[in-house]
């Protein structure tokens, strides 16, 4: 993996060769927001179009360094808690300078995600049909950790807050997280169906609506095979795979009680296309956990 990234660092610079300019750095990062902008209104555009004038206007950089940029412009959007163009997929190792100007650019157009806040992307009002899909193409592999640089995360000191947190909208989203979850119960039950396990099938509980909640997962499901128990914890977005998501004590708790029981579908891109990936025991060995919340009692 090491030898991996300094390949593509180097096939970065020699590209150009030379580093990207703080002028060209703004350049693509209006361009990325432009474009993401029309994504999340699930309007048209064209990266191949939007490629190719931004090349016009930069120190001869070739379509895979422009992308790359792109997908360096995603991995900060994800740090930072924002949406991100799901067709770039989020690459660390970022310069400072790129982190630096797309905090600039947000500073400078401090409503740009607040008018996009309520698109219908963010927002669905049903669950997607199933169509032709078979259930098992529903899921996904778990996406792989981004590496991003160490961030002093001190915003007491550059006094630039976040206006509208993403994550908490979803968490918060009472619609999405009942369709979500809905949408996972029908999945499970599919999914016992197509392995022949109509007696298990049955006995799926949507245990959040029958027995209320907060008690650590969402869902009674069961293994096809030894028909143990499946502890189905759902979590939503209709962004993309790569979009970070909150958990709660509880539910971190429950994870590291119950094991390899212990499963988190996390269903993304609900909106337009859904599927979702599984994380399968203690959430603390399968994500990388930030405090961000605490009870202070006196």
């Amino acid at each position: 993996m090491h030898i991996y990234r300094q390949m593509i660092r180097y096939f970065v610079k020699c590209s150009s060769g030379t580093d990207w300019s703080e002028r060209e750095v703004d350049l693509i990062v209006a361009d990325y927001f432009d474009m993401l902008r029309l994504e999340l209104l699930a309007q048209p555009y064209n990266k191949t179009e939007h490629r190719r004038k931004i090349r016009q206007q930069i120190n001869d950089r070739s379509d895979g360094s422009v992308e790359f940029k792109h997908q360096n412009i995603s991995s900060v959007l994800v740090n930072m808690g924002y949406p991100y163009i799901n067709g770039y997929k989020p690459r660390g190792n970022y310069q400072k300078l790129l982190a630096d100007r797309v905090e600039a650019f947000l500073v400078e157009h401090p409503d740009y995600f607040d008018h996009l806040a309520d698109a219908q992307l963010l927002n669905p009002n049903s669950i997607p049909a199933f169509g032709n899909i078979f259930v098992n193409q529903l899921f996904e592999s778990p996406p792989e950790r981004i590496i991003i640089p160490e961030s002093s995360n001190q915003p007491w000191i550059s006094r630039r807050g976040r206006k509208t947190d993403f994550m908490r909208r979803d968490a918060e989203n009472r619609r999405l997280g009942r369709l979500g979850e809905e949408f996972v119960v029908e999945v499970e039950k599919q999914r016992l169906l197509a392995a022949g396990r109509d007696d298990l099938a049955d006995r799926v509980e949507w245990v959040a609506q029958t027995r209320g909640d907060g008690i650590g997962f969402d869902i009674l499901s069961f293994d096809e095979r030894d028909e143990s128990e499946r502890l189905v914890e759902v979590k939503t977005t209709g962004l993309g795979k790569f979009f970070p998501f909150y958990v709660s004590v509880t539910e971190v708790l429950c994870s590291e009680d119950t094991g390899q029981q212990y499963h988190l579908y996390r269903v993304f891109d609900f909106s337009i296309s859904p599927r979702l990936y599984v994380l399968r025991g203690a959430l603390s060995a399968t994500c990388r956990l930030d405090p961000v919340q605490y009870c202070a009692v006196i």
